[in-house]
Order: structure tokens, then C-alpha cells, then sequence
């Protein structure tokens, strides 16, 4: 359905009209409104320069909440509907400053939903100037049930209506998303389980280190064919960390490059240094990086190596739903392996494995928490919380200054 995959800024107003012609009904997935909804009927004070008001937020906020707990959906608001039922769409109604409210609704609902929403989308589409319409797109939800914080109440969608629901639905909610997470759990659990049988088969007296990142959607995605689809596979991002004033540059020196058809999956293996890089995607959107480091001579990991891959495997989850068309969360598993003697962890900006600065990753298998992967503007949050989980790993977090990271 329109609006419900690929990238909300990509809308164009044609799509709107189109929207309005095809008299679009609302449903599971979708939820229209002619103008902010105001207590008494009235014309919303944002019309005539004032603020977003509490009521229209709160209102807005239980279908988002509704969407979340069911199947997802989007909320589009400036598009006057029919009379009948269910509502049909029937003529733009502009809104101003439709990309400044766009803002403020996602960032004032966010606010006010428990528990926090990992995925959550706002965009405003133009007419003329700085009118237009606004787009709130938001999956279902790995955490769910959501509920309104200003309420306390629970929401889910049926049809074309957005209900309450009692106790007894909440705990079956509540029951679904535990199989949910787990069946994702189990499926981590194979993967870490397959990484350190490779690590453990490599070591034969001399030091080995490995990284492990595993993502998977924690929504059922079905990307068709990863084979042949550049946008997959060829990409370099670039993190850099910002520490007292000065730039460093994370990099990643075993990006894929030729990739081979599997069973419903792409393979890429890198091999250089007795170091190894092992990548995989499936067409349900899983994607994996296994890298493994046996040391003769030289010996350490930088910290922008894992830093650089971490970048790496965000960017890749980021093209899995743009391709997908699907907002989804993604619950990404890391682990960090050592074997044979501990690792020193050589620091950012560091040009050889002697400038260390007594930091060293302890033996053994080191399963950092998982994280929750939703809008790409948290994924500067996610390494800097990467980096600090390594250096405590490596037990030097307090003798630091702690950077921040943009990833480009």
C-alpha cells in the first residue's frame, strides 16, 4: 500500500492526489486525518502560528501506539475523508509548516510512548511552500505492548479502528512478543554457536581473536533475491571518531568485495594477514559479519577495526529495509573472542600494534549486550555505547576521554 514502504522522504505530493483519487480506505495499516484534532472541533492553534497542543499529540499518539502493537501502519494527517465507512480518502487539506510539525509530532509522541519505540518516522510532503501533508510511519514493535503514558491505556488496531484493550489482551500481546523474542534468541544462539566452533577449531597454541556481528528484522521480511542488487552489497561507510578536538577515521580494512550466490543468501569471503572476514545476507534480511585474526607477528586490535565494522553492519541493516521497503527494528547480537593469551586493544589514532595503552581484552568468549537497531539517527548512539562496552571489557573505560562518533 502507498506510504507503507520505502523511504517517507521519497513521497511526492503526486502520490498524495493519487492517494485522494484512488479513494483509499483506512485500515489495518492505515489511519487518516483531515487537520490535528482539536477538544472542542475547533481550528488547531498551529494554524495560526501557535503551538502543537497536548490534545492533538495524545490523539495522534494512540493510533501510532495502536499501529505498534499490531501490524504497523502510518498516520497521515492533512487528507479530509469521507463520510461513510470505513473513511475513504477524499482532498488534501494542507497543513503550515508541515515540515516543523512533522518534527515536533514524532519527537512529542515519542516522548510519551512506554516503551520507547526503536522504529518511529515522521516526514512532511510539500503542496505549496511549507504546506503540506505529514507522513507518521511506525512497524510493529519487538516490544510491545506499547501503552500511552498520558492514559496508561494499551491500543491496538482492528479494521479500521484503533480500541483499548482489557488485561486479558494485553498478557496474550504480551505472550506473542515473548515467542517472538524467543525465536530471535534461538536464532542467535545458532549463529554464536557456529562462530566460536570456527574460532576454537583455529586455535593450535597461538593467540586467535574474533569479532562476531549478527543482525536479524524482528519483523518478517522477505527481500525476494539478494543476488545481482548493487544497493545490497556495494557500499563504504565511514565512521570517524571525535575525541578532544580531533578527527579519527574507523576503517575497516576487510570490507567483501566478490560476493557468491547460496540457498537464498549472498557470501563474501575476505582473507588477508591470517586475518578473515566471512559475510552473509539472507533473503529474510539476516546479515552476519564472522571475522577471525590467528597472530604470528603482529599482535592487538585496534579499536577502530571493530568500531569500523560495527559502522559497517549498521549501514548494511539500513540498506536491508530501504530495499525491503520496511521500517524494521533489528536486534543485532555482538561478540567479541579470545584465545590463547589476552588482546591489547590499541587505541584511535594508533599507527601499529606498540602503542597501546595497557588495555587488554581478556580470554574467553565476551557476548556484549544486545541492541536494539531502529532509526539511523541513533546509530551514533549505538557505537559510541560499543566503544564504551570494549574499553570496560578491556578494563580501561575510566582513564579516557570519551569520543563521540558520526558515521557517514
Amino acid at each position: 500500500m502507498l506510504f507503507l514502504k520505502g523511504p517517507l522522504e521519497a513521497v511526492t505530493w503526486a502520490q498524495i492526489d493519487q492517494l485522494c483519487a484512488d479513494q483509499v480506505s483506512e485500515g489495518t495499516e492505515l489511519e487518516l486525518k483531515s487537520d490535528l484534532p482539536t477538544r472542542d472541533g475547533g481550528l488547531h492553534p498551529w494554524h495560526s502560528g501557535g503551538q502543537l497542543a497536548e490534545y492533538a499529540r495524545n490523539q495522534i499518539a494512540e493510533e501510532i501506539i495502536a499501529f505498534a502493537n499490531t501490524l504497523g501502519g502510518v498516520v497521515c494527517v492533512g487528507v479530509t475523508e469521507t463520510s461513510d465507512h470505513p473513511k475513504r480518502a477524499d482532498s488534501p487539506n494542507p497543513l503550515p509548516r508541515v515540515h516543523d510539525l512533522a518534527r515536533r509530532l514524532r519527537q512529542s509522541i515519542y516522548e510519551i510512548i512506554d516503551p520507547p519505540l526503536p522504529v518511529f518516522e515522521g516526514a512532511g510532503v510539500e503542496f505549496q511552500g511549507d504546506t503540506g501533508v505529514v507522513l507518521l510511519r511506525v512497524p510493529q514493535s519487538r516490544r510491545r505492548p506499547h501503552r500511552h503514558q498520558v492514559s496508561k491505556e494499551v491500543f491496538v488496531r482492528r479494521n479500521d479502528e484503533t480500541v483499548r484493550i482489557a488485561m486479558r489482551e494485553i498478557q496474550e500481546l504480551t505472550i506473542q512478543s515473548v515467542a517472538e523474542a524467543t525465536r530471535i534468541e534461538t536464532t542467535i544462539a545458532e549463529r554464536r554457536g557456529k562462530f566460536r566452533n570456527a574460532v576454537t577449531a583455529l586455535f593450535a597454541g597461538q593467540p586467535v581473536a574474533g569479532f562476531h556481528v549478527f543482525a536479524i528484522p524482528t519483523t518478517a521480511i522477505d527481500l525476494g533475491r539478494v543476488v545481482g542488487r548493487p544497493r545490497l552489497t556495494s557500499f563504504s561507510p565511514k565512521v570517524t571518531a571525535h575525541i578532544s578536538g580531533a578527527e579519527h577515521v574507523c576503517a575497516w580494512p576487510w570490507s567483501p568485495e566478490d560476493w557468491n550466490p547460496g540457498l537464498r543468501s549472498i557470501v563474501s569471503t575476505f582473507k588477508r594477514d591470517n586475518s578473515t572476514a566471512h559475510y552473509s545476507l539472507r533473503t529474510d534480511g539476516t546479515c552476519e559479519l564472522e571475522f577471525t585474526r590467528v597472530t604470528v607477528e603482529r599482535f592487538g586490535l585496534f579499536v577502530g577495526w571493530l568500531v569500523g565494522a560495527l559502522g559497517f553492519m549498521l549501514s548494511w541493516m539500513d540498506r536491508v529495509r530501504s530495499e525491503a521497503g520496511m521500517p524494521v527494528e533489528f536486534a543485532c547480537a555482538i561478540e567479541v573472542a579470545v584465545g590463547g593469551r589476552p588482546y591489547p586493544l590499541i587505541q584511535y589514532g594508533a599507527n601499529n600494534f606498540s602503542d597501546g595503552v595497557g588495555a587488554t581484552l581478556p580470554l574467553g568468549f565476551h557476548e556484549l549486550p544486545l541492541v536494539s537497531v531502529g532509526a539511523a539517527e541513533e546509530f551514533p548512539v549505538i557505537i559510541r555505547r560499543f566503544d564504551e562496552d570494549l574499553w570496560d571489557l578491556a578494563g580501561y573505560c575510566i582513564r579516557r576521554t570519551l569520543p563521540s562518533f558520526s558515521l557517514s
